[in-house]
């Protein structure tokens, strides 16, 4: 799941003024709040509608002081997408150079299933998405497990997901 090198260099070059881009056939925006190392995600059509975390350096997705392990992985309850209060479970995958989100699948599809559209959908009109993970021992200021998070500025965003989406179909 290699993306070609230009794509990660418009993302490394991206101004954090501009919300949301078209890059590379999908869209991408950096994070307005976070406690983790992510630059970037990136909304594209894989085999379906897909989400990609890029963390800094081709690293995996972990708090920003370095700590704790990326043991997350294909893991149920240790990923979670918030759109406005309402929540979408989620589960963690790695590739070469992000980690790849899936919606919570069964045992038997290794925990990963098509993201649900409905994530989508809330995403096209919603205000702010924030990703939740269960990196450390530390819990949220909710007292969940899920004390990682990243939050992006949805605002504005309904064009350029359908964009990178609509291909799907």
């Amino acid at each position: 799941m290699q993306r070609p090198l230009l794509a990660l260099a418009i993302i490394a070059a991206a101004s954090p003024a501009c919300a949301w881009e078209n890059v590379d056939g999908g869209s991408m925006t950096r994070p307005v709040e976070t406690n983790s190392n992510v630059e970037a995600l990136y909304v594209h059509c894989l085999d379906g509608p897909a989400l990609d975390l890029y963390a800094k350096d081709g690293a995996p997705v972990l708090p920003a002081d370095g700590s704790g392990q990326a043991d997350y992985f294909y893991k149920p309850g240790a990923v979670r997408a918030e759109v406005d209060g309402k929540f979408f479970p989620l589960v963690a995958a790695g590739s070469d150079i992000a980690v790849v989100l899936f919606s919570e699948g069964t045992a038997a599809q290794n925990y990963m299933a098509p993201v649900d559209t409905a994530l989508f959908d809330a995403m096209f009109v919603g205000r702010m998405l924030t990703i939740s993970l269960d990196i450390t021992p530390a819990a949220a200021a909710d007292g969940s497990p899920l004390e990682t998070f990243v939050r992006f500025d949805l605002q504005g965003a309904g064009p350029f997901i359908n964009n990178a989406i609509d291909p799907c179909s």
